[in-house]
């Protein structure tokens, strides 16, 4: 039975997607790791000492996010700290009403501060929040008694901050792998929508539009591979993933470098049957890179082969044989785009050839400093110094949260349950982001999370009394919740809500009541509505910035690109930092959609910049490979031209530059590089990025 409902399981795409990922690994470890944490304890002591500690591993344990494991240490500890000064604040004012509001706004000040750090500062604020809404929940206790209590939540944190680094030493090649299969997911998914531009009846804007989008959830999700694999290489199979990820960018650009042939393709044929086998055999590739993910990375023998190429190839070969002899066409400029348009995407499956056998290939350990490809992490004081200013983002959020607070607060106390008022506390915190559309997409999530979360623990209180099977439920949620934060929030608020509202009715049995907690929810979930416009960090007010930080780093990247004899690490790195500037950018503007029309950009000059600029990159990556050709001619000088004249343009030194027509494959990638570093100067311009 048990093996019917797990094959049942793997054979829904999208849960056997989320398991096989980093996060559902890690949110595994959270849950084993506050459940031995409880279970020593009860082992040890008695049930109230278990639940004393599993509250303090579980609030420790929203810091185990997945991350590389010098990165653990940190984010744990600030944490463990947390703990005792959040609860120990809370506790010493709760007698005396202004000053304990005082507290209650500082520890939300704080929280609001904490994104100084980025997106490690998330769970930090969230376990201030737990941390207080636990304390605030506890019965009036003599002070022995509620130091103890303290000691056993700092000793249940303490334990699972050990246990976390020990299970990330234990786990490392195994988060390594399933980072680098995350990254293969993401990569299907970019390949598969690449298909949609074989049919002319997709509109070639919007198909463009979606590729940013998904060219940017990949980048995202490469760059957590790159933080996991490229650090401290270890063991043959650590070097393995490392060569198997650096295969997997050069497949990545291989597709990417077919980019510019699409339009002159649908120009040409239209639904003429050789554009429905490049859609096929696209897909086919598409597949071959979830059969690499499916594969788990495990395996000396590899996974892929020519099967399902075995008909589409030949009759693809046919088809442009035949459209290149045919008298009655004059297709002569088209028949040569398609035939490269055929040999690279034939060279992107053979890459992913390469992907499957250098993931599985032994590897000799190398020494090769890769730090310049990580990521910039930095839990130090200056972090939050540089955001006391009051145009920081950072600043008036946490501004705008402690007067949602501090009107949360309020109201808590009006309520006729105002003793168990941390639960509007709560959600206000959990709500309110730093932007008006995640806010806004939030309230919705939470909403409904929360009320199916009230509903199940309404039914598990009903049935079940026991703290040790209640105990053992709150485990499962963590690892819920860990699992499905960035695929399905709304399931892992649903997961939260039970947790919390179990872990809470463990701390105060029989204190309140469901149907008050979904009130508090709906309160809440209102004030942090209402506030979302206070001190606003609108995205257009970063939207200009950025728009001038890609400028940057296509100068950076023409200017190596197209420089014969750069290194590959100097080129490498270029091309990420555009990658990331265009993900960043086009996160904004999906962020500006949800935003009031009065304070957005203009979203069409918008999506020319991040459609045109990913076009760039890509014609760019294409004049740098067939520049590489042997067939190639006078290439310096050429490339040499471009490189002055792609630079005086995306610098602003000139307005346009001469394009003369060629049928010379590398001269019309570079002068369909000139018309679409044009059109990204026309557009930063308008937005104000380029003078």
């Amino acid at each position: 039975m048990l093996r019917r409902f797990a094959h049942r399981i793997t054979r829904n795409p999208l849960l056997a997607r989320q398991l096989r990922n980093h996060h559902a690994l890690s949110g595994f470890g959270c849950s084993l790791g506050v459940a031995l944490v409880a279970l020593l304890a009860w082992a040890v002591a008695d049930t109230r000492t278990a639940i004393a500690m599993a509250a303090g591993a579980l609030v420790v344990s929203l810091t185990d996010i997945p991350a590389p494991r010098r990165n653990k240490l940190p984010l744990l500890l600030a944490n463990l700290i947390q703990m005792p000064v959040v609860a120990l604040l809370v506790l010493a004012t709760h007698d005396t009403l202004p000053v304990f509001a005082a507290a209650i706004l500082l520890i939300a000040f704080a929280s609001g501060m904490a994104t100084a750090w980025g997106k490690p500062g998330l769970p930090l604020g969230y376990g201030m929040m737990m941390t207080m809404a636990f304390t605030m929940a506890q019965p009036d206790l003599p002070p022995r008694e509620q130091a103890a209590h303290l000691a056993l939540q700092f000793a249940g944190g303490l334990s699972y901050l050990l246990y976390a680094l020990l299970m990330a030493r234990l786990t490392d090649t195994a988060m390594r792998r399933r980072a680098v299969v995350d990254a293969l997911y993401a990569f299907a998914d970019y390949v598969r929508g690449k298909a949609a531009l074989f049919n002319p009846a997709n509109d070639l804007d919007a198909v463009y539009a979606e590729l940013v989008r998904r060219q940017a959830a990949f980048a995202e999700r490469l760059q957590t591979a790159r933080d996991f694999v490229f650090v401290d290489r270890c063991s043959p199979e650590q070097q393995a993933l490392t060569n198997g990820l650096l295969a997997l960018i050069d497949a990545h650009e291989a597709v990417l470098a077919s980019q510019g042939d699409y339009a002159p393709l649908r120009d040409a044929f239209g639904d003429h049957r050789v554009m429905r086998l490049l859609a096929a055999m696209t897909h086919a590739a598409a597949d071959d890179v979830l059969r690499l993910a499916h594969g788990g990375l495990s395996g000396s023998r590899p996974v892929l082969d020519d099967t399902p190429y075995r008909n589409t190839r030949p009759a693809l070969e046919r088809e442009v044989a035949a459209l290149s002899a045919d008298p009655a066409l004059d297709h002569s400029a088209a028949i040569a785009v398609l035939e490269a348009g055929r040999r690279k995407l034939l060279g992107a499956i053979d890459g992913l050839r390469r992907v499957d056998r250098a993931l599985r290939e032994p590897a000799q350990v190398d020494d090769e400093d890769m730090s310049r490809f990580l990521s910039r992490s930095s839990f130090t004081p200056r972090a939050l110094r540089d955001e006391f200013r009051l145009d920081s983002p950072v600043l008036r959020y946490a501004l705008r949260l402690t007067l949602a607070m501090a009107a949360a607060f309020a109201l808590s106390r009006w309520l006729p349950w105002a003793g168990h008022g941390y639960w509007i506390l709560l959600t206000v915190s959990l709500v309110m982001r730093a932007s008006f559309s995640q806010t806004r997409q939030r309230q919705t999530d939470r909403m409904i999370g929360n009320a199916l979360g009230c509903l199940f623990v309404a039914v598990i209180l009903h049935l079940v009394s026991a703290p040790a099977v209640l105990l053992g439920i709150v485990f499962v949620c963590i690892g819920i919740a860990h699992a499905f934060i960035t695929v399905r929030y709304r399931v892992t608020v649903t997961a939260a809500c039970v947790m919390a509202l179990l872990q809470l009715h463990l701390i105060a049995p029989g204190s309140f009541h469901i149907s008050e907690r979904f009130f508090d929810t709906v309160v809440g979930v209102a004030v942090a509505w209402l506030f979302s416009r206070v001190l606003p960090s609108w995205e257009r007010d970063s939207v200009t910035a950025l728009a001038a930080r890609l400028l940057g780093a296509l100068r950076e990247y023409v200017e190596l690109a197209l420089t014969p004899d750069t290194r590959d690490m100097h080129y490498r790195l270029a091309r990420r930092h555009v990658q990331e500037a265009l993900g960043t950018l086009s996160d904004a503007v999906v962020r500006m959609r949800d935003e009031p029309a009065s304070q957005q950009q203009p979203l069409a000059t918008l999506n020319v910049l991040t459609t045109r600029g990913y076009l760039l990159l890509a014609h760019i990556a294409a004049a740098r490979r067939l520049s590489a050709r042997p067939d190639a001619s006078n290439v310096e000088e050429r490339l040499t031209a471009a490189r002055r004249e792609l630079g005086a343009l995306l610098g602003s030194d000139v307005t346009s530059v001469p394009s003369t027509p060629s049928s010379d494959p590398l001269s019309r990638r570079l002068d369909a590089a000139r018309t679409d570093a044009q059109a990204v100067v026309t557009a930063a311009r308008t937005l104000g990025a380029a003078t």
